[in-house]
């Protein structure tokens, strides 16, 4: 089968990126033929590894003047690409762009991958692009249940499939749950609400008996957070450390994963921490804690943006060694509904069926 991604940047670093590397690579392995074709990015390496036998299609056109202008161009390339290869099957990674995929797509088989939580949006430019994606593709993709629930009563949506992520990293080594370290890992903005994480430390860092909050990641929230810390008395409690690539490491060093977001898709390092066998405190936002974390059985879920019970999750996780044990063998245990291999089936079935 010849399988076209089509995406914004490929060489960027975000979550998006990394998935459609994995699954690309994934397909080829399989015998499927691949190809990605990407708007920006051109002249640049991808930020994730992608194999040999893909073939990147770059699509000139990152200063191509007006988006009106600019987005015409840009279906009218990407028409000619696929009339040229005629692909099987189009991937089209993110609903946000509709307005260019639909016109370009159309007489192909196309899957819109949705990556994001459609029920948080002020852009009425995505939501129109979520409305066109689900009239003219062939099939949705979410990453949530919930997503595709919306995307079923909310937008007519005629056929939607929710295929989670899968965990991209080797947890054959779990965490051995020695650190005395609660990590918390992604960019440093308003949606991963970091600044909430760090009051909620304020109500309990005296009480830790010595244990740690690492943050890691970058973000134009970074130095406010910094200066909240300092002016508080946390930074003996606190650590900040840059975006890294060695995850793995993080995971390890951790015995506590907290996450603090206003908002969410199906967040990636949830999943990864559930695969290292961390015990997880997590805001039950709207979409993504509650189809990862089991309450109760292999972390803590609490009502969105309530920082108190943020902080009294934590430190009853922290004072209890058994339930954290206990928490990271059923981590272990439900991580493995994420296997590569599992959710890579769940993809060629949902291709053989288009």
């Amino acid at each position: 089968m010849r399988i076209f991604f089509t995406i914004k940047a490929i060489n960027k670093q975000g979550g998006t990126e990394r998935m459609t590397s994995l699954l690309a690579n994934a397909l080829y392995e399989r015998g499927h033929e691949v190809h990605i074709a990407s708007f920006l990015g051109g002249g640049s390496q991808p930020f994730f590894h992608i194999d040999s036998g893909i073939p990147i299609h770059y699509l000139a056109g990152a200063k191509d003047g007006f988006f009106l202008y600019r987005d015409r161009l840009r279906i009218i390339r990407l028409r000619k690409l696929y009339r040229e290869y005629r692909p099987d099957v189009i991937i089209v990674v993110d609903a946000g762009r509709s307005r260019i995929y639909a016109p370009a797509t159309r007489g192909f088989k196309t899957i819109t991958w949705e990556h994001f939580n459609i029920f948080y949006s002020k852009n009425p430019r995505t939501r129109r692009s979520r409305r066109l994606a689900a009239r003219h593709s062939d099939c949705i993709v979410t990453l949530t249940r919930r997503d595709a629930e919306g995307y079923i009563h909310q937008l007519n949506a005629r056929k939607v499939v929710c295929i989670p992520n899968p965990i991209t990293i080797d947890c054959s080594e779990p965490s051995p749950l020695t650190a005395r370290t609660v990590l918390s890992m992604g960019r440093v903005v308003p949606q991963k609400g970091q600044d909430l994480l760090v009051r909620a430390w304020h109500q309990i860092a005296d009480k830790t008996g010595g244990w740690k909050l690492r943050i890691v990641g970058d973000g134009p929230l970074l130095n406010e957070i910094k200066e909240y810390v300092e002016k508080n008395g946390l930074s003996g409690s606190v650590e900040f450390l840059p975006t890294t690539k060695d995850v793995l490491a993080m995971y390890r060093q951790a015995s506590i994963y907290a996450m603090s977001s206003r908002f969410e898709g199906l967040p990636l390092v949830l999943i990864e921490a559930q695969s290292m066998g961390l015990p997880i405190v997590s805001f039950d936002c709207l979409t993504g804690p509650a189809e990862i974390v089991e309450d109760g059985r292999n972390g803590i879920l609490v009502p969105p943006l309530d920082v108190e019970a943020l902080a009294e999750a934590l430190l009853s996780l922290i004072r209890d060694d058994r339930r954290r044990k206990e928490f990271s063998d059923n981590a272990l245990t439900a991580a493995s509904r994420f296997d590569r291999g599992k959710i890579v089936e769940q993809w060629e079935k949902l291709l053989s069926e288009i």
